[in-house]
């Protein structure tokens, strides 16, 4: 890949990981549109490393209280008690999805694959319209979104996307819906990140796709923020379903 190529992906990266459209599956599609050579899954990964940074900094308040709140009885906030385990459960659940999938990724990483599962995103993202919050997170919870966060692996189908669907779903307060879901992504990503230095060729030009992958990501992540405290979230089956359609046309 050339200098433009990864600068490219980086910003598809940085737009794509936090709204829920499939930042994997846009990867997949414009690398066989454009005919991007030698974009592996290892190099996605590496630009799902940018997005990771950007989830540190963006959430460290709530990761130090999550934290807090876990390890220390004594705080008061029960917004967030036990959250720390809750994470342990969910990607514990995700390795093991994860692994299941990892070897069979190769299968997935083709344009009628991510058409289809960007339909099963357009299906959860339309059911969040009818969702009531009123929930905390809980043990169930923790359990079910680290299997939908295992799942969120195969392009075209949003791990953020399915995360906070299924939150909300399950009735979660959409502000802990949103927290959670990138917060646990952490482990995910760092996992998904080992598993492939295998078979990670390193290029000193990837830098450029990392660092515009942090820049939009940030900008993006607040974006989403916005949309979802002001229940706009359903509205982006409206792009993931005219895409899966576009695709299956072509």
């Amino acid at each position: 890949m050339n200098i433009i190529e990864i600068s490219f992906l980086g910003v598809v990266q940085g737009i794509t990981e936090w709204l829920p459209v499939s930042s994997s599956g846009h990867l997949v599609l414009f690398t066989q549109w454009l005919n991007i050579q030698d974009s592996s899954l290892a190099f996605d990964i590496f630009l799902h490393v940018a997005s990771l940074a950007v989830i540190i900094f963006f959430f460290r308040k709530q990761i130090i209280e999550a934290i807090e709140n876990s390890l220390n009885k004594r705080h008061k906030n029960k917004d967030k008690k036990d959250w720390l385990w809750y994470i342990a459960l969910s990607s514990l659940v995700t390795a093991v999805v994860g692994l299941i999938f990892y070897r069979y990724m190769g299968a997935f990483r083709n344009s009628a694959s991510v058409s289809d599962w960007l339909l099963v995103t357009s299906i959860l993202l339309l059911a969040t319209k009818f969702s009531k919050e009123h929930k905390n997170i809980g043990w169930g919870h923790a359990l079910v979104l680290g299997l939908a966060q295992g799942f969120g692996v195969l392009p075209g189908l949003s791990r953020s996307g399915v995360v906070i669907a299924v939150a909300l779903i399950m009735g979660v307060k959409k502000k802990q819906a949103f927290e959670y879901a990138f917060i646990m992504a952490i482990p995910a990503i760092l996992g998904s990140f080992i598993l492939s230095l295998g078979d990670f060729n390193w290029q000193w030009v990837y830098l450029i796709g990392f660092a515009l992958t942090v820049v939009v990501s940030y900008l993006t992540l607040n974006l989403l923020r916005i949309i979802i405290n002001r229940n706009y979230f359903y509205l982006f089956f409206i792009y993931t379903l005219l895409l899966a359609l576009i695709i299956k046309t072509l």
